[in-house]
């Protein structure tokens, strides 16, 4: 469900539509006015076919879908850019199988002008994501990170893809590019995970990229932002401060937050957000003065992608040797529930039996943890029956790498203790039980029936995420396994292998 559009605002939307069309009628009545159109898709997170929303919303979205209707736009609007705001390739197994390759070629093959890293870009790790730069045909525009010394326009290697800005010259006017990731990645990504790459604040970087852009005698710029929607700013979308302090900007495209917010103003900026899994694509129509060059009227509107659009021929052909392999493991069973497993609140069967497959996962490795700290992701209940790839990707969406940190027992009462005050949140301290005190809060542990002393020290595993402090909800337990003598590290084996495999030793779960 969307926010609802306030009285005040819509009407201020609506007399700055009239003034600028007013101002294109004088224009197109001396034949002077020309119309560049910018098409964007933002999250797609791997989606080819169409999907389903949040909502329910059944056979809606997919990059196939996108593609047909980006086609029917370039007829009827020659002179066009088409960009995507990031989080292209993580979400599905069939952009994973070669490591989000297919999503890239794709892109190719329908000639994007730009996108733009998402945090989930890098979930893969930096060698996946260098071979998606290497392979790219379009520059990756991301104006606020850095490796080591060196920023975007002076990397080296596959990174030289990764550029602060471009400009495109379409139909006689040049179009300025300027592309941000959200600030937010070191609260979800480990430093592994980011292979040396961080965030600078996307404030000073994008005054300093627009002065840049408009330096090269652009006609408009369009500022292509990993940061969306909210109600009000976060740490992660910061969107309403970056419009409010830089000047000259004409049109914000948005990303990360997964909403559909077909038009909004800011600080006299068009805002456009075309929701996610391509379930919506977005367009700009941008109209210039052909003799004063002035841009006289800004355009947005985003479309649902539903079956009023085929699926583009030339995408299934290009994926189609992907999407049978994807299938094909999906089908593959792995294990039989026995008995139904609860899948909700903490200490679930389903908890219980994520962290047991963890932490045998590590044993095999020959890491062996004395226990894990983790939740679900609200998958619910395991019904009796054939349990098979497909249900492990229902049940673990996004990739995570396992972390092993070594922390007291008073450090864990710590983090159950933060953990306590995170809404909805079921993350179970496996096989440890937790004592309540008099006040209700976790004051002691408890270990195969015995008291544990506060100074023991234990090596626990979490995922990479909750280690980075879950999106800053656990920032207390990020202080502590920062803390050198944490000894913490980031392990090669991904949650949702871990559970696949011990699903398939186990083969009867219940």
């Amino acid at each position: 469900m969307q926010p609802a559009v306030p009285r005040r605002r819509f009407l201020s939307s609506a007399v700055a539509g009239w003034a600028s069309t007013a101002a294109l009628t004088g224009a197109a009545e001396l034949g002077r006015a020309r119309t560049v159109s910018i098409f964007h898709t933002t999250d797609l997170h791997g989606r080819i076919l169409p999907t389903s929303t949040y909502e329910g919303l059944d056979d809606v979205g997919g990059l196939a879908r996108c593609a047909t209707c980006i086609r029917q736009w370039r007829k009827e609007s020659p002179h066009s850019i088409t960009v995507d705001v990031g989080d292209v390739v993580q979400g599905t197994p069939v952009s994973g199988r070669r490591g989000g390759q297919l999503m890239i070629e794709l892109f190719n093959r329908l000639g994007y002008d730009a996108w733009t890293l998402g945090n989930h870009d890098f979930d893969w790790g930096p060698e996946k994501l260098e071979t998606l730069l290497a392979q790219s045909a379009a520059p990756v525009l991301t104006a606020n990170i850095t490796r080591g010394d060196a920023v975007p326009g002076k990397f080296a290697g596959a990174w030289q893809a990764v550029k602060p800005w471009t400009v495109r010259e379409v139909g006689g006017f040049r179009i300025g590019l300027v592309g941000l990731i959200t600030p937010g990645l070191p609260f979800w990504l480990s430093p592994e995970t980011l292979g040396g790459t961080a965030p600078l604040d996307p404030l000073a970087v994008l005054a300093r990229s627009v002065a840049e852009v408009r330096g090269e005698r652009v006609d408009a710029v369009v500022v292509m932002g990993h940061m969306g929607w909210r109600f009000n700013d976060d740490y992660a979308n910061p969107v309403r401060t970056l419009l409010k302090d830089v000047k000259d900007v004409d049109i914000y495209l948005a990303g990360h937050s997964h909403q559909n917010q077909p038009s909004w103003m800011m600080h006299g900026v068009l805002c456009s957000q075309a929701s996610y899994h391509g379930i919506h694509c977005g367009r700009i129509d941008l109209t210039f003065d052909l003799d004063t060059r002035k841009l006289v009227d800004r355009k947005a509107f985003t479309l649902l992608m539903d079956d009023r659009f085929a699926l583009d021929p030339m995408v299934l052909d290009l994926a189609r040797d992907d999407l049978r392999a994807a299938d094909a493991d999906l089908a593959r069973q792995v294990a039989t529930v026995a008995r139904p497993i609860p899948g909700k609140g903490r200490g679930s069967g389903l908890v219980n039996l994520l962290c047991a497959c963890f932490a045998g996962a590590l044993e095999r490795r020959k890491t062996p943890v004395d226990g894990v700290f983790h939740g679900t992701f609200a998958s619910g209940d395991l019904n009796p029956g054939p349990l098979t790839v497909a249900d492990c990707w229902r049940i673990i969406p996004y990739e995570n790498m396992l972390v092993t940190a070594e922390v007291t027992a008073a450090e864990l009462l710590q983090i159950v203790a933060e953990d306590a005050t995170v809404r909805d949140s079921d993350r179970t301290l496996w096989p440890f039980e937790v004592v309540a005190g008099a006040d209700g809060k976790p004051a002691r542990l408890r270990l195969k029936g015995a008291e544990v002393p506060a100074d023991k020290r234990f090596t626990i595993a979490f995922n990479s995420y909750d280690s980075q402090s879950g999106g800053r909800r656990l920032m207390r337990t990020r202080d502590i396994l920062s803390a050198p003598e944490a000894k913490r590290r980031t392990t090669p084996i991904d949650t949702r292998s871990a559970l696949i495999d011990g699903l398939l030793d186990r083969g009867t779960v219940s």
